[in-house]
Order: C-alpha cells, then sequence, then structure tokens
C-alpha cells in the first residue's frame, strides 16, 4: 500500500523524496485553488485537459432526463516516474501503462527526468509504440523538473506558496537536477564592439568553431576595459548564415523557434546595418543591466570567452546580479 505524500517523507531514496515534494507542491496548488492545480497539470501533461474538481452544471441532459442540477467530480489518474537523470526503463513505463488501464477516466503517465534539452525527440519512438499499444486510451507525457518548476510557478500563488515553489528550486539545484547551463556567466570580449552591440542588445561573433565557440549559458557578460560592462540573460542563439539559412543553437527561454530566427535577424541588422553579408552566431538577449565585474588578474582577457558560476550568488533578477557582480572580483569567483 503506497504513502501519503507528507513533509517529513523518511524515504531514503533521493528519487523517491523528489516524488514526494513534487506532489506535495501540487496539493498545495489545488488547496489554494483547484484551477492552480489545473493549470499546472495542463503544462506537464501536453496540454491534457484535466477537470479538477468539483464541477456545477444546470439543465444537463442525462439519458432520458434533465435534473436542475448537477454536481460531478470528474476522474483523472496519473502516474509519475522520476527519474534523476535523462534515461528511463522503457519496459517499466510500460508496465506503468498497462497497470493505468485498469483506472477509469482520463488516464496520463508522465515521465519527469533531468533533461539538458527538449526531452520529447528521445521518447518519439516510444510514443509510436504506446499508440499501438494502448490507442487514445492512456496520454504519455514527459517533462524535465525545469518544467515542472514553470509550470508550479504562477503570478497568482500566494507569498506562502511563492515562498514553497523558490524552496522546491533550491532543492532541485542542490540535488544536480536542473540544466548545467542555469547559473553560468559566458563572459565575451566586446572591446571593438561593445557600442553598437549594447544598443542593439545582442552579442554576435562570427559562426565558426575554435575561439568563437560557446558553451550554452543563462547569462551574457559584455567585457571590455578590465571589466564586464552590462550582463543580460541569453534568451537564444541563432546561426545566421549569408545564404539566408540559419540554425538555432538552443533556446532558453522557451521562445517559438521561428519568432527567435526573427529576432536574431532584426538585432544582427540593427547591430551591423548594412554589413549582414557574413556567417553570424548571434546571441538574442533580455535588456540589459549595468555592472563592473572587474578582471583583478594581470593583463586582459586571454581568450574571447571566460565561463563562471554565479549561481551561488543567489541573485533573484538580472539587475540583482548585476549588483552582486559590483562586489566580486574575477578571483573570486573562479
Amino acid at each position: 500500500m503506497g504513502k501519503e505524500i507528507s513533509l517529513f517523507s523518511g524515504y531514503s531514496q533521493p528519487e523517491n523524496r523528489t516524488t514526494n515534494y513534487c506532489q506535495l507542491v501540487l496539493r498545495m496548488l489545488y488547496e489554494e485553488h483547484p484551477k492552480l492545480l489545473a493549470e499546472a497539470l495542463s503544462i506537464l501533461c501536453d496540454g491534457a485537459v484535466l477537470p479538477v474538481g468539483v464541477q456545477f452544471r444546470q439543465q444537463e441532459v442525462q439519458g432520458n432526463s434533465v435534473p436542475d442540477g448537477v454536481i460531478h467530480q470528474s476522474g483523472f489518474t496519473i502516474y509519475i516516474e522520476t527519474k534523476h537523470h535523462a534515461n528511463f526503463d522503457f519496459d517499466q513505463l510500460k508496465r506503468h501503462m498497462q497497470a493505468l488501464q485498469q483506472q477509469s477516466g482520463t488516464r496520463v503517465m508522465l515521465a519527469l527526468g533531468r533533461f539538458e534539452e527538449d526531452p520529447k525527440a528521445q521518447f518519439d519512438a516510444f510514443r509510436q509504440q504506446c499508440d499501438t499499444d494502448f490507442g487514445n486510451q492512456i496520454q504519455f507525457a514527459v517533462a524535465s523538473f525545469e518544467t515542472f518548476l514553470n509550470a508550479v510557478r504562477q503570478s497568482s500563488l500566494t507569498p506562502t506558496l511563492s515562498a514553497m515553489v523558490d524552496d522546491l528550486e533550491q532543492y532541485f539545484n542542490e540535488m544536480g537536477l536542473l540544466p548545467h547551463w542555469r547559473g553560468w556567466l559566458d563572459v565575451s570580449n566586446c572591446s571593438q564592439f561593445a557600442g553598437r552591440l549594447v544598443q542593439a542588445q545582442v552579442y554576435i561573433c562570427p559562426a565558426t568553431g575554435g575561439a568563437y565557440s560557446h558553451s550554452r549559458c543563462e547569462y551574457l557578460g559584455m567585457y571590455r576595459d578590465k571589466a564586464v560592462r552590462h550582463i543580460g540573460v541569453i534568451r537564444g542563439v541563432v546561426d545566421l548564415y549569408a545564404d539566408d539559412s540559419t540554425k538555432v543553437l538552443w533556446i532558453n527561454d522557451g521562445t517559438d523557434k521561428d519568432t527567435l530566427i526573427e529576432e536574431a535577424r532584426q538585432r544582427f541588422t540593427d547591430a551591423y546595418p548594412g554589413d549582414t553579408d557574413w556567417d553570424a552566431r548571434v546571441f538574442v538577449l533580455g535588456p540589459l543591466a549595468d555592472t563592473h565585474f572587474y578582471k583583478d588578474t594581470h593583463g586582459g582577457m586571454r581568450s574571447s570567452r571566460e565561463y563562471f558560476s554565479v549561481r551561488h550568488l543567489g541573485a533573484t533578477s538580472i539587475e540583482d546580479l548585476a549588483e552582486t557582480l559590483r562586489q566580486q572580483s574575477w578571483s573570486k569567483l573562479k
């Protein structure tokens, strides 16, 4: 017999504790308002319509009768399989789905794991097999821990619930469940072109490897004159080629692919008007914040980019991070 979820779970297995904490937050959403849980589950379950809570209807045909009012509790069941990595046992998932067949109402199998990229592609073959084995009786969904946070972090949360979601994010970070690029700052040398890049809120370099290859990061810092002068959130990175072809390297904020490409083209044109006939790697940035993250070691930058982990600084916004970095030097964070 299964256990009730609890603040004090007592589970020794990390994945069991993680599942308990995730369900605890979902239960608190429901207790605050069923609509909050319905919205979160819709995101997690690929848009599935799950009518959470009691429904009140009137003058609804029920067979040969039309009662004045109907109070109904819709049924649905979601099985969750949690992994602290991206490798799932497909046979195990299939056994869960076979068990789900015994349930009534809407049924969803949710695979919750640690994914660096969009996880849906790796499950394509499994989805096709599920369609063959189960038809449309059971829906299969997959979500990352980052998606889970986005689903439960809603604008209408009370301060108490919002604080609990922040605590859950801290737990995810401590367990290494969020993408590794989160909390990393890519400092790029912008000495020659800083003015035009700041104005266009973009960083641009040649779309080649070697010195111009970049690891995925959450933030970008623009360096000149011995200090990072501006920082911004990296919304996404697009390679724009002279032959008009494109390649999206990564999307950090969920922006639609075509929209990101159009923004990259516009910012490329804004930064280099009349000079866009070359292969460019375009970092589409959020609003920039001024800072002064000082390079206290000898000389200038030895390469075109440097990386710093800033997750432990606990910044709550790009402005907060900019202010915190004013109190730091390169040697302190290296």
